[in-house]
Order: structure tokens, then sequence, then C-alpha cells
């Protein structure tokens, strides 16, 4: 039955109101939105930039414009590169290399094992395969990293690997979420694509190489993401292990800026500036893929 045409005319009139409503009310919703995202970023920026120019300061006038805040905080009290100069001095460009050493030797090798991991445990069938998958992926994202360190230490030490490469790479090649990841992605390919693949004689390994990891691209750039960031922020178990200053990474090196009776307060915001610089660099051109990974990692149980 057809709507009477006054009905009509009344409902059309209605959404001509509320439309124009919403346009008088929309831009000052839009400059309320916009004045807030500006706050927001200026209460992030102020820190920032003020490290930034306190890192080429004078390690006794870092905090001259701080306490009382003054604008003269966001530049440099007096321009030296001291800071920067003491930390390369003291072998930081050695510990910047052996970082991206350990964060790379992880990416390739512990993105191959866990990327074996999250296929097993997607497209095969074996007994205990949900139990296993739940008992010790899952759960482990309820144990924090810094709780198993002492077992991992009587690990690695039973192993010889105190003060070594072996024992910074071993113990971070496995991830939990870099293996779920994995997971949800290689369980939402088509199964005719596998199929299609075994019949031509493809073994599950040259299926592995040569079809699903040539269209997995978001996942595993996400994946090389996580592990090398876990790898460069670690600060806990390469102290605990590798007390060699051949073997130093980036974080325990910025934390030597701190000592008992004074703290260097310009080397360790200088170490700090260059240790956000490579993060930022490797996250920005890939982040599209970064994004597409870690939300389609969560759309199929």
């Amino acid at each position: 039955m057809s709507r009477p045409l006054s009905a009509t005319r009344s409902t059309q009139q209605a959404k001509v109101v509320k439309a124009r409503r919403l346009g008088t009310t929309r831009p000052l919703e839009l400059t309320i939105i916009y004045l807030l995202l500006c706050l927001s970023a200026a209460f992030l920026l102020l820190p920032l930039l003020w490290a930034i120019a306190a890192s080429f300061s004078p390690n006794e006038k870092v905090f001259e414009y701080a306490y009382p805040f003054s604008w003269r905080a966001l530049l440099p009290a007096e321009f030296t590169l001291e800071a920067y100069q003491a930390l390369f001095a003291r072998g930081f460009g050695r510990t910047i290399f052996n970082t991206l050493m350990l964060g790379l030797v992880t990416v390739f090798v512990g993105g191959f094992v866990n990327a074996l991991a999250g296929f097993a445990f997607a497209r095969f069938q074996f007994w205990g395969k949900n139990v296993i998958f739940i008992a010790v992926v899952m759960s482990s994202f309820l144990v924090p990293g810094d709780l198993t360190a002492i077992p991992r230490y009587i690990l690695v030490k039973d192993f010889g690997w105190v003060n070594t490469w072996q024992g910074l790479i071993v113990p971070g090649l496995a991830s939990s979420l870099v293996i779920y990841l994995f997971r949800q992605f290689f369980a939402e390919l088509p199964q005719e694509l596998i199929d299609a693949a075994r019949v031509d004689g493809a073994t599950y390994f040259q299926l592995f190489l040569r079809v699903i990891l040539p269209i997995s691209k978001p996942a595993l750039l996400t994946a090389a993401l996580l592990l090398f960031l876990s790898q460069w922020d670690s600060f806990f178990w390469p102290l605990v292990v590798a007390s060699d200053p051949k073997l130093q990474v980036v974080q325990v090196a910025i934390s030597q800026a701190v000592g008992q009776y004074q703290t260097q307060w310009n080397q360790l915001l200088a170490g700090s500036m260059l240790a956000a610089i490579i993060p930022i660099l490797l996250v920005l051109p890939f982040q599209s893929y970064y994004v597409r990974g870690i939300t389609g990692a969560g759309l199929k149980e």
C-alpha cells in the first residue's frame, strides 16, 4: 500500500530541516574538534620539542627554563653538541650497530620460524592442536616477559650462551603475538589456493615458500616491525645476559647516563632522540601494511 502524498511531503520536509540543522551546527562541531586536536598535539609535542632542545644544551642548563616553564625551554639554552659527542666517544655508534644487527637477524630468522608455526596452527590438523595453541601461545600473553627471565637465563647459562650473540638472539625469536598474527592471516586464505598447489605436486614446504609467503606481505611486514621493535626496545634481557661492552645495545647504553651521584640529562635525552629516529623511519613507510596486518589478525576465530 502506497503512502499518502501528504505524509511523503512531510517526511521530505523533515529531512530537509534536519539537514539544514546539521549544516549549521557542523562547522561549529568541526571547529571544536580541530581545537581539541590542536591542544592534544601541542600537549604531546611540547615535551618532545623540549627534549630535542635540551639534548643540544649543556647538562647544567637543561632545566634552566623548564621550571617554571618558559617558551625559551623549546630552544637550546646554549647550543652545543657535547652530549652527542660524549655518546659517540664511549661507543654509541657500535651500540646502534649491535642493536640493528640484533633486530635484523631476529626479523629474518624469527619471522620465518613464527610464520612456519602460524601456518602449522592454521592449516595442519594434528592431535592437541587447539590445546597447544591456547595453553602455550595464547597463555603467554598473560605472562610478563620479565617473569620468565630467570628460567631463560638458567637455560642460556647451561648452553654457554652468556655474553654471546646467541644468548641475545635466540630467546627473542619466538613471539606468541607474531605466531597468532600469522595464524589468523593464514586461516583466511582460500583453501582452493592450497589445494591447487598440492594437486600440482607441491610439497607443504614448497607451498609455504612459493605460494603462501609471496601473498603474505601485510602479515610479513607487520611481523617484521613487531620483532624488530621488540629487540630495539629491549632493556632488561640484554642487561642480564650480555654484560660485555662489545654486545651492548641501545637501551642499556642510554641508561648509563644515569649515575649514582649525577645524571647526564643531556646525554640521556640525546640518546633517547637517536633511539627514537630509527623506529620512526621504519614504521612510517609501512604504516598501511602494519594497520592492515594488525586489524586483519582479529577477523577470524
